[in-house]
């Protein structure tokens, strides 16, 4: 009911304009003493309309001209210059770009406190299969500042990996007979397949190669941290684990790397496919093991079983 009173007033409201849409109406000025006529002006509803339309347009032009071309316009929030808009885009990347270098360096300060302190946490992001292949594939995409934030632990990596192309010389340095002992350790086999080529320490060669069809996984022998993950034109896709005890070891050939530095690995978690990268006089896929102790290369089948 109040809808419909409502609805008849509005419709009688409209009626009474069309109705008087052209009436004329005088608009009068008088004094108050005398009553004497000041100012007349002759009005109807059709003139009044159109008069308050054309003042209301032309006050919204006014106005958005006013804030155009006058310095108001910096006031509305949102507003930015092609060269504003630039510049904030290069300080939101550059500060991006800082916030990773800082959580990449914090890190990497948390991972070297574990090793030192022989503290080995489990990593509950680490990742396998397709997704891991694909964060590793992610890695290799990141900009300068995350490859700067881990340049200190390559060149560690690669100074433990030069020891694999030593010359003669350098060789003779360490003596044949020397084998370091690991006392109460228990390692994982690493992969499974054919031993194709032992350890011996007199000919340089400081692991073992195993051979299996591509792709076989290759697993952590213990929990640790990585601290290597790339590509080198002799060793191929390589990984470099550190462990508790100051044990290291080393991944070669492998066709898909599954891991980044600075991830947490455990015991018998996948780390690498594998593939027949690298420069080596083993044909066909295979693994090249090596285990170092203390600075010295070990045996790795006093400490593993291959099946």
């Amino acid at each position: 009911m109040e809808f419909k009173s409502f609805y008849r007033k509005i419709k009688q409201l409209f009626k009474d304009i069309s109705a008087n849409w052209k009436t004329h109406y005088r608009l009068t000025i008088k004094t108050e003493e005398n009553h004497a006529e000041k100012f007349s002006l002759i009005l109807t509803p059709q003139r009044i309309f159109v008069i308050v339309g054309s003042a209301a347009v032309f006050l919204i032009a006014l106005t958005a001209l006013i804030i155009s071309v006058t310095p108001l316009k910096y006031y509305i929030p949102g507003y930015t210059t092609l060269e504003e808009h630039k510049l904030y885009l290069n300080v939101s990347a550059q500060v991006d770009s800082m916030s990773l270098l800082a959580q990449q360096n914090q890190q990497y300060l948390d991972n070297l406190y574990n090793i030192l302190n022989d503290q080995i946490e489990e990593d509950e992001n680490s990742m396998d299969g397709e997704g891991s292949q694909t964060a590793s594939h992610d890695l290799t995409e990141r900009d300068n500042a995350q490859k700067e934030a881990m340049e200190e632990v390559d060149n560690q990596a690669n100074m433990l990996l030069s020891n694999n192309v030593r010359t003669e010389e350098d060789n003779s340095k360490i003596p044949v007979t020397h084998r370091a002992n690991i006392s109460n350790i228990t390692l994982y086999t690493p992969t499974t397949g054919m031993i194709v080529k032992n350890f011996d320490m007199a000919s340089n060669h400081y692991g073992i190669d195993i051979q299996n069809k591509k792709h076989t996984i290759i697993t952590c022998v213990a929990d640790g941290i990585v601290i290597y993950s790339g590509f080198d034109p002799i060793s191929g896709n390589t990984l470099v684990v550190q462990h508790p005890g100051n044990i290291i070891s080393i991944y070669m050939h492998a066709d898909v790397l599954l891991k980044s530095v600075g991830t947490k690995v455990t015991m018998g978690e996948a780390i690498a496919k594998m593939g027949m990268s690298g420069n080596d006089d083993i044909k066909g896929p295979h693994l090249h093991f090596e285990l170092w102790y203390n600075g010295f290369p070990v045996n790795p089948l006093d400490y593993i079983v291959i099946k």
